[in-house]
């Protein structure tokens, strides 16, 4: 009998770490594509801080919480770091996968990688 629970509580442990994980990648994902979506407006030049912009980050926040900010902000900080290196002639990962050829797209793809 007390194997069947305890087959029973690792079951329901395994099932939630799937769940988290999927969980986890969805919020990802949804940052990612956000950050792709600020992109597009800014090369179209959408209103910045638009009521649509802001409700839709006010959405993400709800939905990921403030790990959504720190990590939107730790993918700019990578972001300026990889423009500093090519800036002082240093290749990096990113520059070295992607080539002259790379798009802002691309690079967003690169740097946000998926759990």
């Amino acid at each position: 009998m007390f194997r069947w629970i305890r087959h029973k509580a690792m079951d329901a442990e395994l099932a939630q770490i799937i769940d988290d994980h999927g969980r986890v990648r969805k919020d990802a994902s949804d940052i990612r594509d956000f950050l792709l979506w600020v992109l597009e407006g800014n090369k179209n030049d959408v209103e910045k801080f638009s009521d649509e912009a802001l409700e839709r980050a006010a959405d993400l926040i709800e939905q990921v919480g403030p790990g959504a900010f720190y990590w939107m902000t730790d993918i700019a900080a990578q972001m300026v770091l990889l423009s500093e290196a090519t800036l002082r002639g240093f290749s990096t990962n990113v520059s070295i996968e992607l080539g002259a050829t790379a798009t802002a797209e691309s690079i967003v793809e690169k740097v946000v990688r998926l759990p």
